[in-house]
């Protein structure tokens, strides 16, 4: 009995001191993917669900992990920010700002905390307002519903992002998205043109209809990798409170076509992260290669 008692209470003290040095670090996860659409290696950095979190003073160290990727795009698909934490707006704002002193095109889409905080009737309306305002006067591709081309490496590449109805957020109920939703915001992906069609997405359930769209690459976050993982069982649930998501961090191949989810790099209401360390992903998208010609 003394024994149990024991081990309970060194792990109540543990525990919060184990988060707490757990949660000011991140890893760089990298991924290579292969298609004939581009003509150069095009590398890709993917910040999601930063929620104002800062690593180092002023985000100098992940600051200097993006830099040392040395991407040739950086795209975020969502929460940069806490919607209710209106006094730490400025510090998702810094950060896009350093980011855009790399020089390459940075492409934002917004997740459910910057869909929330734009509701006229949200508290936080106001200050996000004026946040949004700044935010897309650094320079950054604000893309919610809208798409655009950019050439890269040589390659014109297509970028579209999804801004997500906030009901397909609903904590308790299993993410519902109208079968004909993205083709209504987006229209119909140009994969006749040959471009590579990259996505921004927050919301990784509806992964098989981005593929279906047509979306060669699409980017998601949401999940925070399910907050507590498993070894050998995966994510135990998603912010939505379903367990062992699907979708929870990693890469997919979803008919034919490449998911990459990210862990995140904060988080809000539940600060924890167990064996589910937060990360900056990167991805290399290299030319196909072609196949050998065989023997005659």
């Amino acid at each position: 009995m003394f024994l149990l008692i024991g081990i309970i209470s060194v792990i109540v003290i543990i525990f919060p001191i184990w988060q707490h040095q757990e949660l000011k670090k991140f890893r760089v996860t990298r991924y290579q993917m292969q298609t004939h659409k581009v003509k150069s290696p095009l590398k890709i950095a993917v910040i999601s669900d930063l929620h104002s979190f800062t690593y180092g003073p002023k985000n100098s160290t992940l600051f200097a992990a993006v830099k040392r990727a040395a991407p040739d795009l950086i795209l975020i698909p969502g929460d940069l920010i806490v919607t209710a934490k209106t006094d730490q707006y400025h510090m998702a704002l810094d950060f896009v700002r350093k980011l855009m002193t790399l020089g390459v095109p940075v492409v934002f889409t917004n997740g459910n905390h910057e869909s929330r905080a734009q509701q006229p009737e949200s508290d936080s309306y106001a200050d996000f307002q004026q946040y949004f305002g700044q935010l897309k006067r650094s320079g950054i591709r604000v893309l919610n519903n809208q798409s655009c081309k950019i050439t890269i490496c040589g390659t014109l590449v297509r970028i579209s992002g999804l801004e997500l109805p906030l009901s397909s957020y609903k904590k308790g109920k299993k993410p519902h998205l109208e079968k004909d939703f993205i083709k209504r915001h987006l229209g119909a992906a140009p994969d006749a043109d040959g471009r590579l069609q990259i996505l921004l997405a927050h919301h990784p359930a509806f992964a098989e209809q981005y593929a279906d769209w047509g979306a060669d690459l699409t980017v998601c976050g949401h999940n925070h990798g399910g907050l507590i993982c498993i070894p050998g069982l995966g994510s135990v649930v998603s912010p939505q409170f379903m367990l062992f998501p699907k979708y929870d961090a990693g890469e997919f191949c979803v008919h034919g076509r490449k998911i990459y989810i990210s862990r995140g790099l904060g988080t809000h209401t539940f600060h924890i992260r167990i064996f589910n360390r937060a990360e900056l992903v990167v991805i290399t998208v290299n030319p196909q290669q072609k196949t050998a010609d065989p023997k005659v």
